[in-house]
């Protein structure tokens, strides 16, 4: 049985900021999916096409326990979440940024999911990061007193609806694969092919990674795969061997933090999605809809 869930109109705020985040094209991109039993996302990120995806019963993983943890509180538990915030909050705009440090630092040795989402929502620029050891190590942005809590539990009770019926592991993304079956609609945002992630001391291995979409292909399942692309000079070039998709397109994204945060050049993101099913002509031959996306065809 196929248990719809109303879609947004339009994007919504992020609760958890990610680089990365199709939050941007997120509803351009929803247009592709397709009906579906199950809909699952094994990077899950930033979430950004959660709340498009058309059938309440979902499956979301990632391997940072944090992540998920504050996935897993803001569905459950949106008002206390919210609460912990407003507490953190109106402390750091009592006492100045000094909060914002020794948070950091409970968060460090503790790993409080409350801590955390206190952090990415007011850390530089949102930018979640890990050192080598694995601690938090982005500082305070000084110029910025962090969103209001008022704003922000309106948002967390937004997520909250969304995230009803989706499943939340901490799990490696091939396990979360590994349940797909015919019927099912895969979302794949991983990190750039062959780059070091900023979150984890983990390199995804392309050819395992093209096994992966191989055998989803062979079940049954649809996906929609996120990969390759190009910040500003910078090119990421790993496509995919032709025989695995259908079709494929290139959307901006936006722009990158990292080069804003560096303070050097605001250059703007492109990248590949590839689709392993074609997609209906009328998406394609849209072109106001299209230009309107900024998303150039191949």
């Amino acid at each position: 049985m196929i248990l719809t869930l109303k879609k947004p109109t339009k994007k919504i705020a992020p609760v958890i900021k990610w680089s990365g985040s199709k939050r941007q094209v997120a509803p351009y991109l929803s247009q592709f999916i397709p009906t579906s039993k199950k809909y699952i996302e094994p990077f899950i990120g930033g979430g950004a096409m959660l709340p498009f995806r058309g059938t309440k019963n979902g499956l979301a993983g990632d391997i940072i326990p944090e992540l998920i943890g504050l996935w897993q509180i803001i569905r459950d538990e949106p008002e206390k979440t919210a609460m912990e915030y407003e507490q953190r909050w109106n402390k750091l705009q009592k006492e100045g940024h000094e909060v914002y440090y020794a948070v950091r630092d409970s968060f460090n040795k503790e790993r409080n999911i409350f801590d955390f989402l206190f952090l990415t929502r007011t850390c530089v620029n949102g930018l979640i990061r890990f050192n080598s050891r694995g601690d938090f190590n982005n500082s305070f942005h000084l110029t910025r007193p962090g969103i209001h809590p008022n704003t922000l539990k309106k948002i967390i009770n937004t997520w909250s609806y969304y995230l009803q019926g989706v499943e939340l592991k901490t799990i490696d993304y091939r396990e979360t694969l590994a349940v797909a079956s015919k019927g099912d609609f895969v979302f794949l945002d991983p990190p750039y092919g062959g780059t070091k992630g900023r979150y984890t001391k983990e390199t995804l291995s392309i050819d395992d990674f093209f096994k992966e979409l191989e055998r989803l292909n062979q079940v049954g399942a649809k996906w929609m795969l996120t990969f390759d692309g190009k910040a500003g000079k910078r090119q990421y070039e790993y496509p995919i061997p032709t025989n695995i998709y259908k079709h494929k397109l290139l959307i901006k994204t936006g722009n990158s933090p990292f080069t804003k945060t560096m303070k050097t050049t605001i250059d703007a993101v492109y990248e590949s999605v590839y689709l392993n099913f074609q997609p209906p002509l009328e998406l394609l031959t849209e072109s106001n809809e299209i230009r309107q996306q900024k998303a150039t065809l191949f």
